[in-house]
């Protein structure tokens, strides 16, 4: 589904057609379960953080002046569910890709709860980034947001993306250059 799709579905939405509230729900629940799979390590959990988002969003989606950044927005509004579930949980930090590698069945939970196949090449990869740098690897090429969506999902400069990305992808071409 292209941004042109997604905006009148947003606006068909936000007039109250619930047809197209659920082809928005259908088209985005599986990318957002797998982001939110990756940051809590618990697929039942991170279903019940995407099912919250959508609640939420239904009744915020009217309050939204501008359909051309629903994507970012709805990435955002699932970041703060998660940091709220993290709070509440007395964790410092939400759990990221560094817990998920093969040897705790990181790969049969690739299997099992419909990720990428090459997802599990990536996870171990992604663990060596920083905080930071991963999140936003994961937002750009896990979650398949734009360099301008992963900076409004993050509340960060375009800058700052496009830095972080370099950086990662410099630091991941090292890692895979000495694997070889």
């Amino acid at each position: 589904m292209d941004s042109e799709q997604i905006e009148v579905l947003v606006l068909r939405a936000q007039e109250g057609k619930r047809g197209a509230m659920a082809a928005l729900y259908g088209h985005f629940f599986t990318p957002m379960k797998r982001y939110a799979m990756l940051r809590v390590q618990n697929m039942a959990l991170a279903e019940d953080l995407v099912q919250n988002v959508w609640l939420k969003v239904g009744k915020r989606l009217r309050l939204m002046n501008d359909a051309r950044v629903f994507r970012s927005w709805l990435y955002r509004a699932l970041r703060w569910e998660i940091i709220d579930w993290a709070r509440r949980q007395s964790k410092v930090e939400v759990a990221s890709v560094d817990h998920l590698t093969a040897e705790n069945g990181y790969e049969e939970a690739a299997i099992e709860y419909d990720y990428r196949p090459d997802i599990e090449d990536v996870a171990p990869l992604l663990a060596a980034l920083k905080k930071e740098e991963r999140e936003v690897m994961e937002l750009f090429y896990l979650s398949e947001l734009s360099v301008n969506e992963t900076a409004l999902v993050l509340s960060i400069p375009v800058g700052t993306v496009k830095s972080r990305l370099h950086g990662a992808r410099e630091k991941l071409r090292h890692i895979y250059s000495n694997e070889e």
